[in-house]
């Protein structure tokens, strides 16, 4: 059984992502990157990120991570707390703890695209 299918699918990856916008969007330290995005569709683009990252039966079609961080000039620091935000998203919506720490694992393997400066 893959990770996603673990978290309980696409539906419960979407939620997840959710919760995590809404904590980085409360959170001065890192919700500047979003200023001006259209976070329906940054949801969706990170739920359909996540799911395939997970082993979800879509492959991602999107933009490659690095090209899209290239200038953002985010931080080993605030990618951490980013990792932070989806490590309470995934606590908050009742997933068992090694689910979360497998979860987490696999956002850290794109730390290096995502951090810039």
């Amino acid at each position: 059984m893959t990770l996603f299918e673990q978290l309980g699918g696409e539906a419960a990856v979407t939620a997840v992502t959710t919760q995590f916008y809404a904590n980085i969007q409360a959170d001065a330290t890192v919700s500047n990157f979003f200023n001006g995005i259209n976070m329906a569709d940054q949801t969706n683009k990170t739920a359909s990120f996540l799911c395939a990252a997970l082993g979800g039966p879509k492959a991602w079609g999107g933009r490659n991570l690095k090209e899209v961080h290239a200038n953002m000039g985010v931080t080993n620091d605030q990618f951490t707390t980013v990792i932070g935000h989806l490590r309470s998203a995934l606590t908050s919506a009742g997933v068992a703890a090694d689910l979360v720490e497998q979860t987490v694992a696999v956002a850290e393997t794109v730390r290096g695209d995502v951090v810039t400066a």
